[in-house]
C-alpha cells in the first residue's frame, strides 16, 4: 500500500496537484507499469540507484545542502553531510535540518544546527541518520531566523 501512495504521490508532482485525473486504458496501463516497477522508482527500495542524493537550497540570507549516502532502503543508517551558509550581512543566523518521512507517513523534524559565523562563513557536519519506522522519503529545510523567530525559509525534498 505504501508503494502505491509513494508513487501516486510521484504521478501529482510531475502531473502538478491540479491535473486531472482520467480514467482511460492509457492511464491504467501506466498505473500497471508503475506498480511493477515500484520498488525500483522508490529511492529508499533501490540501493544501487539511488546511493547519493543531494537535498538544497537557498533563501534570502542562507542556503544549504544535505548529501545522503547509503540510502539502500527504508531500514538503512544513511551518512549525511549537511552544509550551511550564511550569505547576507544582516545580522541574522542560519539554520538547516533533516526532514524525513516513515512508512506510516508521518513527517519528522530533525534537529536545528546553526551557524552564527555570519556572511560568506560557512559550517559542515558530517553524522548519520536511521529511524525505526524507516526513512521512505528525505528532504532538508534551510532557513533564516533572528533569535528564535524562522524569517523565511526554503525545502528540497524527494
Amino acid at each position: 500500500m505504501i508503494l502505491i501512495n509513494r508513487e501516486v504521490g510521484s504521478l501529482h508532482r510531475h502531473f502538478g496537484e491540479g491535473a486531472p485525473v482520467r480514467r482511460t486504458i492509457l492511464g491504467g496501463a501506466i498505473l500497471s507499469a508503475a506498480l511493477l516497477t515500484a520498488t525500483a522508482a522508490n529511492p529508499a527500495q533501490a540501493a544501487s540507484s539511488v546511493d547519493t542524493s543531494l537535498r538544497g537550497c537557498s533563501t534570502a540570507g542562507s542556503s544549504g545542502s544535505i548529501k545522503i549516502e547509503n540510502w539502500t532502503g527504508p531500514g538503512a543508517t544513511v551518512k549525511l553531510t549537511i552544509s550551511l551558509y550564511d550569505t547576507a550581512a544582516d545580522g541574522h543566523h542560519s539554520r538547516i535540518r533533516l526532514v524525513s518521512k516513515d512508512t506510516f507517513g508521518k513527517i519528522h523534524n530533525w534537529s536545528w544546527r546553526m551557524n552564527y559565523d555570519g556572511q560568506g562563513n560557512g559550517k559542515t557536519w558530517t553524522t548519520t541518520a536511521s529511524h525505526t519506522n524507516g526513512l521512505f522519503e528525505l528532504g532538508v529545510n534551510v532557513a533564516t531566523f533572528e533569535g528564535d523567530t524562522m524569517l523565511n525559509a526554503c525545502s528540497d525534498w524527494g
